[in-house]
């Protein structure tokens, strides 16, 4: 179905595709600043308060699927100690440890953004959740799963607590599928959110486009098979091509739509 004639096979359409993935990756310096930016905050601030548990990382930085893009933000938990959902409200917790980061980080921008607290730091912006870990002990008792719940400030203005899905569930089944397509998915959701981000789409959040990809694929024949794919499961269409006639583009005007529609210019130029 898709014809290579055209090509200089030297950098061929799944050499421009690689291309593209190293181009969106996080840069070394950006890993390093974002790791030791994380561990001061967790070992020196978050961990030292006297009503906080422990903190962990979470969200796409947790999960290897975060690119390099001007609005990166890195998500993290902070586990309340000795507070269940019903004897402290979230505005009280948020109203706390805002203050308490503004004492240690005086000329950083912080802020509250419900359900979190957001460190707007020059090369990152983290934020931070207060969740309420509750532990499944009677689950464990009777040999069933004894994954946690999390409670976590409403969205909503009612001031009250919110279960949600412990983020770890969805980490680990990112982590198996990935190693069944051959370390292929994570790369390609990658792909997706850069995608996502330069087509302004706003109708889906950056989990869903993982959950949705965890949930919906079944296999991948190589990376151009996996973005016609999920292009097809987010229901994602172009202006001027149906699904149909992407699929029988040849590779070099697959690479041409990947740049010119997709992706943008971190996608390799293909010159005629």
């Amino acid at each position: 179905m898709y014809n290579n004639a055209k090509f200089d096979l030297s950098f061929s359409l799944n050499n421009r595709i690689r291309k593209f993935i190293n181009n969106i990756e996080l840069t070394s310096e950006q890993k390093i600043k974002i790791q030791k930016s994380h561990q001061y905050l967790r070992k020196h601030n978050l961990d030292k308060l006297d009503y906080v548990s422990n903190s962990f990382l979470t969200g796409s930085y947790k999960k290897s699927t975060l690119i390099n893009h001007l609005n990166n933000d890195v998500d993290m938990f902070v586990v309340l100690n000795g507070y269940d959902q019903y004897n402290v409200k979230p505005n009280t917790i948020l109203d706390k440890l805002k203050k308490d980061l503004q004492s240690k980080y005086t000329t950083t921008e912080i802020k509250q953004n419900k359900p979190c607290i957001v460190l707007n730091f020059n090369h990152i912006t983290f934020e931070l959740t207060p969740v309420i870990k509750i532990d499944n002990s009677l689950a464990l008792a009777l040999g069933f799963d004894n994954t946690p719940d999390f409670y976590m400030p409403n969205l909503s203005s009612n001031n009250e607590w919110v279960k949600i899905d412990n983020p770890r569930t969805l980490e680990k089944q990112l982590s198996t599928a990935n190693k069944e397509f051959d370390n292929q998915l994570i790369p390609l959701i990658k792909m997706m959110k850069k995608c996502k981000i330069h087509n302004n789409i706003s109708n889906i959040q950056s989990f869903e486009i993982e959950k949705l990809a965890i949930d919906n694929l079944y296999y991948i024949n190589n990376y151009r098979n996996g973005i016609e794919q999920l292009l097809r499961i987010y229901g994602w269409t172009h202006k001027n091509y149906t699904q149909e006639e992407i699929g029988n583009f040849t590779d070099i005007d697959f690479s041409k739509f990947c740049r010119n529609s997709l992706f943008g210019n971190d996608f390799p130029m293909v010159k005629s």
